[in-house]
């Protein structure tokens, strides 16, 4: 954390893309998961322009800050909406209506490599038993798919809540609209018989959408998912054991052809 004292993190997606974008206020930028994966409701992050989705403001004590950048903008913090709040490592961060996940553990250690100089080589180079090492990366997939998994399971969870709390408006709505069709057609005292069923099934829908809110466990959930899966998707290197982002595996597997991408040699 004390490479990231004093620093200003740029969070929102990426134009073009689409990935999740991050970037250091005078410094360097970094992309997280695949092309498409940020959805819509993320505003775009434009380096030059010092315009993002959020922020995420770290004092020279290392209390992080989280800031909701634009008005039409929504970001949360374990499931309400804030302008500003400060967060820790264990906080649940969503952007944007569609509640895009981002894991605050892998945000943090992404910017810290991004603080890193590299050191010129002046010496004689690594020996040559050191050159051979290579760590395998396959065992690594299983774990990137169950966590992709979860959170696209997690996201049609709370899609289908919405959905739900949004039907005991349309029972309301189409009482009225039936009664008002009614009386023009001459129906009035008939429909009448019959228009306590609406508000009596929409008060039903609104009672089971909000137990259903109150029982949900989306925001525990993600934070579970994303600590197990920042403990497990690390370097198989055991002098390394870094966490290795969030770039999904098939990507991963493409650019370093199945060999660990931060320690391909035995450190």
């Amino acid at each position: 954390m004390d490479r990231l004292k004093g620093k200003t993190i740029l969070l929102g997606k990426e134009p073009g893309q689409g990935r999740l974008l991050l970037a250091i206020v005078g410094g360097k930028t970094a992309v997280i998961g695949s092309p498409n994966s940020v959805p819509n409701s993320v505003s775009r992050c434009r380096v030059a322009e010092g315009v993002a989705h959020a922020k995420i403001n770290v004092d020279q004590n290392g209390n992080m800050i989280l800031t909701n950048m634009k008005p039409q903008n929504v970001t949360y913090v374990n499931g309400s909406e804030i302008v500003s709040k400060r967060i820790s490592q264990s906080n649940t961060v969503e952007l944007g209506k569609d509640r895009f996940s981002v894991s605050v553990p892998m945000i943090l250690e992404t910017a810290k490599k991004m603080t890193v100089t590299p050191i010129p080589n002046t010496g004689p180079g690594p020996k040559p038993e050191q050159t051979k090492k290579k760590f395998n990366i396959k065992h690594l997939e299983a774990i990137y798919n169950d966590y992709h998994a979860k959170v696209i399971e997690r996201q049609r969870k709370q899609k289908k809540l919405g959905i739900l709390a949004s039907c005991s408006m349309f029972f309301t709505i189409g009482g009225g609209a039936v009664a008002a069709v009614a009386n023009k057609l001459g129906m009035g005292e008939t429909a009448q018989d019959y228009l306590w069923i609406f508000p009596v099934v929409g008060f039903i829908v609104f009672f089971i959408s909000m137990y259903m809110r109150i029982k949900d466990t989306s925001i525990e959930d993600a934070d579970a998912t994303n600590i197990e899966y920042t403990k497990r998707f690390v370097c198989p290197n055991p002098d390394c054991g870094k966490f290795l982002g969030n770039m999904p595996y098939e990507l991963m597997k493409t650019q370093y052809s199945m060999q660990c991408p931060i320690a391909k040699v035995n450190s």
